[in-house]
Formats: structure tokens, sequence, C-alpha cells
């Protein structure tokens, strides 16, 4: 199927992961202060953004999927700010639960014009309690129970709401449900991921995963890692995002190639990747071949890390 006949509109996406506010401040650096050997930033603008698998159902939204978001945050003020964000964007937020007990993770970025100068994370981290985790498996069942949904996309920020116990039910019911699964993973729960459709870690998580260094422009090395990471967790499909140098593949038949990106100047990577698992989940469900899925998903990185911040990607951008 063509470019220019994407259409992603009848697809419903299940994203289930950590959710986050991303706040910027914008600003200029004249001088350093006289306090400490540190840049002064004086600042022009402030910005918040929804992040994490908000940014992904942001993404979905784009492309024109519609997307149903399974999350927890904390009651409180950044909770409040996020969820009046994705309503305001047209992002339902009926399955994001709140908890008193939990703190919404804000991530605030300083930028000198469209470099990074620092960031600094506030949040909790720490795994959802057993009672908390009760009330999101009791969620997710509902939804799948309730609504045609198309693909589950998890995406693991290690902010504790996929608790272990959290995974392996949502895997055991995707698989009852014949729903297909797409990961975005990251250190903590990657082997728990087992037997995923579309399973999508970094080049850095990838090597981590498998023990040893990963020759990113070797096909061969980036082969065997990923014959090494199929014994362990026995993904189907494997992409592997590889920055400036594009994504290796990995096919259920064995097929593997790097489908590489075009070269540009990036301002900003984050939310690089919650954009890729967008379009790879979506063109994994209309049955893409796997080097067209990956030329997709280069296509939209490159898109959304010329601008600075998380940005999700419109579907014009992808035509």
């Amino acid at each position: 199927m063509p470019n220019n006949k994407l259409n992603f509109s009848n697809i419903n996406v299940l994203i289930i992961g950590d959710v986050m506010v991303d706040y910027y401040l914008f600003g200029e650096v004249n001088r350093i202060s006289p306090e400490a050997p540190v840049p002064v930033v004086e600042i022009e603008s402030k910005e918040s953004r929804p992040g994490g698998a908000a940014n992904v159902a942001l993404n979905l939204l784009q492309l024109g999927a519609k997307p149903f978001l399974l999350s927890m945050i904390g009651r409180d003020n950044t909770g409040t700010l996020l969820m009046n964000m994705l309503k305001s964007a047209g992002v339902r937020t009926n399955h994001i639960l709140q908890h008193k007990n939990r703190t919404t993770t804000l991530k605030t970025r300083i930028f000198d014009d469209d470099k990074q100068v620092v960031r600094f994370d506030e949040e909790d981290a720490e795994d959802v309690q057993d009672a908390q985790e009760a009330l999101l498996i009791k969620e997710f069942k509902k939804i799948v129970a309730n609504e045609k949904i198309d693909i589950i996309i998890i995406q693991d920020y290690n902010k504790g709401v996929l608790t272990k116990y959290f995974i392996k039910q949502i895997l055991l019911h995707a698989t009852k449900a014949e729903i297909p699964v797409a990961v975005d993973p990251k250190e903590r729960n990657f082997l728990d991921y087992q037997a995923i459709d579309l399973f999508k870690p970094n080049l850095r998580e990838f090597s981590e995963a498998i023990g040893y260094r990963i020759n990113s422009k070797s096909i061969e090395s980036l082969r065997s890692g990923a014959e090494e990471l199929r014994r362990k967790n026995r993904f189907k499909n494997l992409m592997v995002t590889l920055g400036a140098h594009g994504i290796f593949c990995f096919t259920r038949d064995g097929q593997s190639f790097i489908v590489p990106a075009k070269a540009i100047k990036a301002a900003d990577v984050s939310g690089a990747g919650d954009t890729v698992i967008s379009i790879a989940a979506l063109a994994f469900v209309q049955k893409y071949p796997m080097k067209e899925i990956a030329q997709f998903a280069n296509k939209g990185a490159a898109a959304v890390c010329k601008k600075v911040g998380v940005t999700p990607v419109a579907l014009k951008e992808l035509k």
C-alpha cells in the first residue's frame, strides 16, 4: 500500500504505561553566575506538554487512530494539569486513575535557545502498591471486555505503573483475546515482556539486555544480538532504534536488515521513541511489511527530532 493512502482512522489502540508532564523553560544564556561557575538562563517562555505514554496517545490521535490510555497518576497539581492538557487535546482520560499516594512525574527541562542546559525530575518511581495494581488490572480487563481493541501498546518508563504481575496479566489476556502487543521497554522489566508481537528497544537497552555491546553499523553484530535476545524473551518481531543510523529489524521469519535514517540536524530527540512505537503499531495492525513499517517510523522520528521538546507527529508529515 503506497504512502499517500495511509489511513489509520479505524484503529483502536490501548496504551498502557507511565504518563508524565514535560515542563519546558526556554531562554537565553548571556552570562555566568557570580555565585558558581554555571550559566544564568534568562527565561523568556514556559510550556507544559503531556509526556511518556500520554505522548504516545497524542501521536496516535494526530495519526488518526482512536487511543485508549490506561495509567495511574497522583491526585496532585501536576496530575490535574496533565488531565486538563489531555482533555484539551481530545484524549479521553476516563481510564487514567488518580491516587492520593502517587506522585505525578514532572520532568523540567531548561533550554538555552534550542540546546538543553539541564533537566530535573520530580517523581515517585516505585511500583504501585498491591491495591493500586488491582485497580489497574480491573480497569484493563474492563477496557478489553467493552472495547474492540486492535493493538495494545505498552509504554514502559520504569515509573511504577507496569509491575511484573500487571505485565503478566496484560499479556495473558491479550493472548486470550488475540490482540497483538507492541512494547517500548525499559531495563527493569525488559525480559518480562515475553513473546511480544512487536518489540522496540533502543540500542542501549538492547545491548544491556544481552550483556555485551552491539556494533550498530554491523548487520552481523545486530543479528547475533537479536538471535540471543529471541532465546531470552521469544519476541516475534524486533525493531531496534539506532538513532542517526536508523532502525534494525529482525522479523518473525528470520529476516534481518537495517533501514537507514535520512541525515537531519536534530534539535531535540526527546519523544522520538514515542513516535516510533505509535507509527509502528498502527502500520503493524495494517499488515505492512517490516521494512515499510521502519521507513514510516524513521520518517516520523525525523519530523519530531527537528522540533524542540516532546511533540507528536501528524499524519500529513508521514505522507
